[in-house]
């Protein structure tokens, strides 16, 4: 089966002077049609800005991005406005991602009139109009049937955001995202700035919506236990590399490297009487003025050897599609 979004040793590189920052460091994977994948790891590891990087809302330094086999990191702007249909993005902050002048309305249609989407008009047949009513729907009809399937009433398209509240402003994002029917959504901690409650509504919204519309997804999020109930599969992020990937249950079942390890022990526990030993990562995370040479961790990984300062280890299988980059698993 052909990956739907395949990404290929990823750079992005920023500089501030005379000095480069190496934000993201050779990063590939893989999505398939209809899956969930989380991208986990600390904050500033680089999750936010692979994913605007996939989206070309910045451009990466080097690597490939392929969208069901185009090259998207090839594509002219012009050519790349065209594919922004099929892959949207939802942001952490939806105080900062909705125009505050804008309504709904005209927040959902923009999208729909950027990609000639919908029609106000028909002046086709009675069985042309049959045969075609659910590719040429009118904007109105768009904009009503997505309001109702992020949970919201058609009343609020003439709302501004600061007339809504957190969770509907993050509906308004979710909407805006799925109305052109992308292939492809990247949600960056898409529910993090909501309280628990509303927090949980989201999470059942975007699971239902991928049910119903065979949506396919990249999480990112930090909330490792919204990225369990949500994901398919786990990447695993640390200053700008993928460490571990594999299938969500055995990532957390069975997690292989020393910085899953630390990052699932910080997890906390519903129950006042469990009690799990932490793991605390000593040192301090690598520098990102230079790429790295070795493994990424060595300086705070217990377990390192000499081997891995001065190599770089590659993601390996250490069974069942569980894949890890770490030089114990490959000796």
């Amino acid at each position: 089966m052909e990956p739907l979004l395949r990404v290929e040793e990823l750079v992005k590189t920023f500089r501030q002077g005379q000095i480069t920052i190496w934000a993201v460091s050779g990063v590939s994977f893989e999505v398939f049609r209809g899956e969930a994948v989380g991208l986990v790891g600390e904050s500033g590891c680089g999750k936010t800005t692979t994913a605007r990087c996939i989206l070309r809302l910045i451009r990466p330094a080097g690597g490939r991005v392929y969208l069901a086999g185009t090259d998207l990191s090839q594509l002219s702007e012009r050519k790349m406005r065209a594919q922004r249909r099929h892959i949207q993005m939802v942001f952490q902050d939806p105080n900062t991602s909705l125009n505050p002048r804008f309504t709904v309305r005209r927040t959902l249609a923009e999208p729909l009139r950027l990609h000639h989407l919908g029609r106000e008009t028909c002046t086709a047949t009675v069985v042309q109009v049959s045969l075609l009513q659910k590719k040429n729907r009118s904007v109105e009809e768009r904009l009503h049937e997505t309001m109702m399937r992020v949970n919201l009433e058609p009343a609020f398209l003439d709302r501004y955001p600061h007339q809504l509240s957190g969770g509907q402003k993050q509906r308004v994002g979710i909407a805006r995202a799925i109305i052109t029917e992308p292939q492809f959504v990247a949600l960056d901690e898409p529910a993090s700035s909501l309280d628990m409650s509303i927090r949980i509504h989201i999470i059942g919204l975007l699971k239902r919506l991928q049910d119903e519309l065979g949506m396919t997804y990249l999480f990112i999020s930090h909330d490792l236990s919204t990225v369990r109930a949500l994901c398919n599969r786990v990447l695993v992020m640390y200053a700008g590399q993928i460490v571990e990937a594999g299938q969500a249950d055995d990532i957390f079942e069975r997690p292989l490297h020393f910085y899953t390890r630390a990052l699932l022990s910080a997890i906390p526990i519903p129950d006042p009487q469990a009690r799990r030993q932490r793991i605390l990562l000593g040192g301090e995370p690598p520098s990102l003025f230079e790429r790295p040479v070795g493994c990424v961790l060595h300086e705070r990984c217990p377990e390192a050897r000499p081997l891995c300062r001065d190599h770089q280890p590659a993601l390996l299988d250490a069974g069942g599609g569980h894949l890890v980059a770490c030089h114990r698993i490959s000796s």
